[in-house]
């Protein structure tokens, strides 16, 4: 069976803000990639891994430390970003040091694609972190989210919204930039552990039926099923909102809000894509 692991760093046990070292930040990621891998493996030793190292730009895994056999999506700007990678070839998603969508209290680092452009984005009306706004692809091409690892905040909301997937809380912050962490080697033989149980289960009862399981219910299909859909982003300023309203199709409901409805995912992510980029605007003022 195929596997695609997205990465992320914030969930990340051990690191506490975007100020870390980089070496640190490699190290720690690339444990808790190889730590999923070999979950995965134990029970299907056959499986085909992609990777997507999908932190800042893209470069943070340390690829002599991974599976050789394996492949690696690396670098950024790319169409799909979180998932470039995936396809209706892969069997299941496992998100790794995922993190609490922006404004959630105690949320570890909490942002939603860009910490310093938006202030929140909803599909369909539902506040959404990262995972759901991933897996509105990936559910499209019939791809079940198994796993997903990160801080405790992070695993409450999205377990909401995917309750057959297996998490694992790696921390528990107390602010933005602080925490109470699991050691590294915990944090990854849980997420080893986790990864195996969630590909035992998949292997159990199939891709189809855990596909279909995971938009069963009023929330899950107005989020990950609704056709056409649509996504709001609510931008930290109304100058990020003026440069994002540039773009063909969207609809300006205020200062600082636009939405944009597609029945394609791809248009959709591409949409936000455009908005996370058109707030570094701010930054070169």
């Amino acid at each position: 069976m195929k596997y695609f692991i997205s990465l992320d760093m914030e969930g990340i046990a051990g690191l506490v803000s975007w100020s870390e070292t980089s070496q640190e930040q490699r190290e720690l990621m690339t444990g808790e990639t190889c730590a999923a891998i070999e979950g995965i493996r134990s029970v299907d030793g056959a499986a085909a891994i992609v990777v997507a190292d999908s932190h800042s730009r893209g470069q943070n895994l340390l690829l002599d430390r991974l599976p050789q056999d394996i492949q690696v999506v690396r670098g950024y700007p790319r169409p799909l970003y979180m998932v470039e990678g995936a396809d209706e070839t892969c069997d299941a998603a496992l998100f790794v040091g995922y993190h609490a969508p922006v404004g959630t209290r105690n949320g570890s680092m909490d942002h939603t694609y860009s910490s310093s452009a938006i202030y929140e984005v909803l599909a369909n009306g539902h506040v959404v972190g990262e995972t759901e706004l991933n897996m509105v692809l990936l559910a499209r091409l019939g791809i079940p989210f198994i796993f997903g690892s990160g801080d405790e905040q992070y695993c409450e909301f999205s377990q909401q919204f995917f309750p057959h997937a297996l998490f694992v809380t790696t921390k528990w912050a107390t602010g933005r930039y602080s925490q109470r962490t699991l050691m590294p080697e915990a944090s990854k033989s849980l997420i080893r552990d986790g990864a195996a149980n969630a590909t035992r289960r998949l292997m159990s009862e199939g891709r189809s039926s855990l596909a279909d399981a995971q938009l069963q219910g009023a929330v899950q299909h107005e989020v990950l099923a609704m056709s056409p859909s649509t996504w709001t982003v609510r931008f930290l300023t109304t100058s990020a909102c003026d440069v994002a309203a540039w773009i063909p199709g969207t609809r300006r409901s205020g200062g600082r809000e636009l939405s944009y409805t597609s029945d394609e995912p791809t248009q959709l992510y591409g949409f936000l894509m455009s908005c996370a980029v058109a707030g570094k605007y701010e930054r070169d003022l």
